[in-house]
C-alpha cells in the first residue's frame, strides 16, 4: 500500500506536466464499497479502490483493487442445509469513458485483468469447511454515474475458468458477480472547482 501511494503521489506532482485534460484534473482517486449479487443466489459485500489518470476530460484509465465476500445458503429436498462461503480479491486495469463535462457525467468502461476466487462450501455436521482456490483471468463491464465528488456504478464480473479441485474432484467455483458501488472520489473534478 505504501509503494501505492508513493507512486500516486509521484504522479501528482508530474500532473501538470502530461495531463490533456483541459477541464478536470487529471489525477483521481475512487474509494467505495458495494453490494455483490453472485451468480444464481446469495449476496456478498466489499470495498474498493481505483487510482486513474484522466488522458483527457473524457477518457480516465487507471486500476481497480477490490474486495468481496460472497455467501450462499441453500436447503436440497431432503431438508439437509449447507452452502458456501466466498471471497473474490481483484486487482484489474481500467478504463472508464466519461460523457460530458460538468459536474453531472455518466461513465462506461471496461477492466481486465486477475481475478483471485476462494470459495468454502460446508454442509450442517461438517467440522471443516472445504477450500477450493486459484488466480484467474477476468473481465468486468462497468458503467456508473459521476455526481460532484460521489460515483454510483455497477459492475459485473466474469471469472474465466473457475474450476478447482476439492479431495480429487473438480468443481466449478461460480464466483461470477453484480456490485453495485456507492463510493467518492477525490481529484478528477472541474479545475475550476
Amino acid at each position: 500500500m505504501k509503494k501505492l501511494l508513493f507512486i500516486y503521489a509521484f504522479l501528482l506532482i508530474l500532473s501538470d506536466s502530461f495531463a490533456q485534460a483541459e477541464y478536470h484534473t487529471p489525477f483521481r482517486w475512487d474509494i467505495g464499497m458495494h453490494y455483490a449479487r453472485p451468480k444464481n443466489y446469495g449476496f456478498g459485500l466489499g470495498i474498493y479502490t481505483e487510482p486513474k489518470y484522466l488522458i483527457n476530460d473524457n477518457v480516465s484509465v487507471g486500476m481497480r483493487i477490490e474486495g468481496t465476500v460472497l455467501g450462499r445458503l441453500k436447503v436440497n429436498n431432503s431438508g439437509e442445509s449447507g452452502g458456501s462461503l466466498g471471497w473474490v480479491s481483484s486487482f484489474l486495469a481500467i478504463s472508464d469513458y466519461h460523457f460530458g463535462d460538468s459536474h453531472f457525467r455518466p461513465t462506461m468502461g471496461l477492466g481486465l485483468g486477475l481475478f483471485r476466487p476462494t470459495a468454502a462450501s460446508y454442509n450442517v455436521g461438517d467440522n471443516y469447511p472445504e477450500l477450493a482456490r486459484g488466480g484467474k483471468f477476468g473481465i468486468s463491464p462497468r458503467f456508473g454515474i459521476d455526481l460532484w465528488h460521489f460515483r454510483l456504478s455497477a459492475d459485473y464480473n466474469f471469472i474465466f475458468g473457475q474450476r478447482n479441485l476439492i479431495d480429487g474432484q473438480k468443481i466449478d467455483l461460480n464466483q461470477n458477480h453484480l456490485t453495485i458501488k456507492m463510493g467518492i472520489f477525490f481529484g478528477g473534478g472541474l479545475k475550476k472547482e
